[in-house]
Order: C-alpha cells, then structure tokens, then sequence
C-alpha cells in the first residue's frame, strides 16, 4: 500500500496469490480481507513453483468462505502436465507449439471439476480464471444449472486465436505462449456462446507483456523457457466488442456487463464502480460503435515489442475516458491527468 500510494494516478485494489498456506498465513488471510484485500488467486498447476496441493486449497477456501472472500483458480493438472512436458523434452520436441500440445485440454477440465468440487465441499464460491476450452466450461455449467456459486472468466486470446497460430514460421510461435494454452478453433465458438448464456461471466485478459526481442527468445531451444505470457489489455474493450456485438453473439448491454459491471459486483466494488448512479464514481467510457482500425503493434501503446492480435480489424472502441467526472483521454489522445489514485476497500464477496 506504501509502494503505490504515491504513484498511482488511478483508483486501485489489491489481489493476493498464495503460495503456502501455514496457520498463520491462514490468519493473515482473514485479516486481509476484513482489510478490504478479498479474492485470492491459487494454482493448480507449475509444481514446485504456485502449485498447491488439494489439502491446502481446500483449507483456503474454507477460510475465504468464513470471511466471503473470493478464491481465483488457476485451474489445470499441473502434476500429469509435467509428466507430459518432460516427455516431449526428451523426445526433442522443443518448438513453441509443443508448449500447447503437452497441455491437453482434459487437464483444465479435470482441475476446473476438482476446484468446483473443493469448494462444494468447503462451502464456498469460486472463481476460474481465463478459462480456454469447451471440455472446462462444461464444468461450469454443470455446476452452475445445480445452482453452485462458480464463476469463469474467459480471454481475447482464446476468442480469436488458436493452435494455428502456434504453427507460425521459425520462432514466431512464442508471441503465443501463454497459460492455459491456444486451443483448436472450434473451441472459440463455444466460448463465444458461453458468454452469451452466462455461462462465462466476465472477459479478462490475464495481460503479461514480455517483450519479443530477448525475453520471449530466452526459449529458442526449449519450449518451457519462453516467458509465459501475452499483451492483450490494450484491446479488450474492442475485441469483445467486434466479436461480441457486431459478431451478433448478444447485446450492447450484455457487452457492458462482461466488461464492467459483472467484474464490480464479483470483486467488491460494485456499486462504487460498474454502474451509472447517483453516488457512484463517475468513472466513465464513452464507446464509438463505429470506429473502426487494424491492430498493430507500430501504433499501439502498450509497452511491449509486438501484438497479439497483429492484423485483426476491429470495429468500436473507447473514445472518452472521464476519471471521477474528469476527461482524461478525448478522441484517443491524452488530455490531462487524473488525480492521485485511492486504495478501495473492497467489500466482501457478493456473487451476482
């Protein structure tokens, strides 16, 4: 809280990950939520690094249930995924794609099962973050038609790209490295339902921007040593826009809840934040529909060397951007600078 409250030019809150979970990091849990710190990313996957055995993550869970936080879920079998990983290693199958294909689908569905499952048990809800496949979201849906408190989120990536962006020449396919990993494309389609039917709650984009040149490289000659990760939340706003409105998939109103409103009322901010009324911040987008430009890492502002999603056209994007009643950013350009940032209390989980 030292470290940003300075140097943050826009409202801000905290989201922990737990890596160990001894009996007083359990405490300290409870303490941060009541603090206003109230959702928690775990990992089911990376052995020896984030991933938490079901024992821990139930003891979690349970104490985000007593307190009403939030568990995040990072959901794939990391122990058979590594099984799989060394493997191919050892077969020589080294190339960026063979990060997507030592990562099954099976593996997320099978962890998004057991984390619904864990927090059944431990009376509470959960949360799937960036969520890739339709075997995963079956999962979901399972679980929400018998009326359990699970929430998933899915991403641009896994919306518009997929294992044949993996086939890229040379080293090209390390632009797509990421977790979980591109799948075939089919799955898009179901993804883009599941959205619509609320199925899928919210579209995050799980932005990690490793550069290109002499980050992405590190793993010319073996797979598993390419940063983990993608640029994406540059164009979020736009891409669930073009695909989701213009691609008829549902609604300007349920664009803005995927975008804005469902995210606040999931973390606590709402409604502080996600909505329109008297008493709530006035933190605002003005959208044009109708903008239309070809993403392109030459005129894109993220700080990183390449796009993601080089060469899609897009239609719609924000043009106004007012910070508690201020306009910050007009017709796309910078127009002034938002006050000091606060840190938000978040209130406790509420669920939708």
């Amino acid at each position: 809280m030292k470290k940003a409250h300075d140097k943050a030019v826009t409202d801000y809150a905290f989201h922990c990950i737990i890596t160990d979970l001894g009996s007083a990091q359990l405490e300290e849990m409870g303490q941060l939520i009541r603090e206003g710190v109230t959702s928690f990313k775990l990992f089911m996957a990376y052995p020896g690094v984030f991933m938490l055995d079901d024992a821990t993550i139930f003891k979690a869970m349970r104490q985000a249930a007593k307190h009403s936080g939030l568990i995040c879920m990072h959901a794939e079998n990391g122990g058979a995924i590594d099984v799989i990983v060394q493997q191919a290693l050892a077969e020589g199958k080294r190339a960026p794609k063979y990060h997507a294909l030592t990562r099954p689908t099976t593996a997320e569905a099978e962890a998004t099962s057991r984390a619904i499952a864990l927090a059944e048990m431990a009376g509470a809800p959960v949360y799937i973050v960036h969520l890739s496949c339709n075997d995963a979201l079956e999962k979901v849906r399972e679980a929400r038609d018998r009326g359990l408190p699970a929430y998933a989120e899915t991403c641009p990536q896994y919306l518009y790209l997929s294992l044949e962006n993996m086939d890229a020449p040379g080293f090209e396919g390390a632009k797509y490295v990421f977790t979980p990993p591109l799948r075939e494309k089919w799955h898009q389609e179901k993804l883009w339902q599941g959205l619509a039917k609320d199925t899928l709650q919210v579209v995050s984009t799980d932005h990690c921007p490793f550069c290109f040149k002499e980050q992405k490289e590190l793993g010319k000659d073996d797979f598993t040593k390419i940063p983990n990760g993608g640029p994406g939340i540059e164009h979020r706003l736009s891409l669930v826009y073009t695909g989701g409105v213009h691609g008829k998939h549902f609604s300007p109103n349920r664009f803005v809840q995927l975008v804005a409103t469902a995210p606040a009322k999931l973390f606590g901010l709402y409604p502080r934040k996600g909505t329109i009324a008297v008493g709530s911040d006035a933190d605002l987008v003005i959208f044009d529909p109708n903008h239309e430009e070809t993403i392109s890492a030459k005129t894109h502002h993220m700080r990183v060397d390449y796009s993601m999603f080089e060469g899609i056209r897009i239609k719609g994007a924000p043009k106004t951007v007012f910070s508690r009643g201020r306009a910050v950013i007009d017709s796309g350009k910078f127009v002034g600078r938002p006050g000091a940032g606060q840190f938000l209390r978040r209130q406790t989980y509420a669920g939708l």
